[in-house]
């Protein structure tokens, strides 16, 4: 039951309920996320919010595209698509908490690039 509703979040109206609310608490945690220099000591936390939200919200708007479209792809089974969604989204989450962290943690090993490194003028 439970990985029912973790491969179909579209079909659960308790996850939807909480999509929708992720929906309109998206742009108002982006923008901090924007214009905060690194230095603060909360947008690490603002950041990592905006990594779980964007991938879930990812995740679930996914998964109603599958739902929606399923039908014309015959050769591919829905359920292989759900576990692909559910599998690609949390690496992503992963990958991407892992290298916040790093990028906070360990700021003398970070190597970020900057422009005028990458472009001459």
């Amino acid at each position: 039951m439970f990985f029912k509703h973790i491969l179909s979040p579209d079909k659960n109206n308790k996850i939807l309920k909480l999509y929708h609310n992720s929906n309109k608490i998206m742009l108002p945690f982006l923008l901090p996320s924007i214009i905060l220099n690194d230095s603060y000591e909360i947008k690490k936390y603002i950041d990592l919010f905006n990594i779980n939200n964007l991938s879930f919200h990812s995740f679930v708007s996914l998964s109603t595209i599958i739902t929606d479209y399923h039908k014309k792809i015959p050769f591919v089974n829905q359920y292989f698509l759900r576990f692909l969604n559910l599998k690609v989204h949390s690496f992503f989450i992963i990958y991407f908490s892992y290298n916040l962290y790093y990028k906070y943690n360990h700021k003398d090993n970070y190597n970020k690039l900057k422009r005028y490194e990458t472009l001459s003028y």
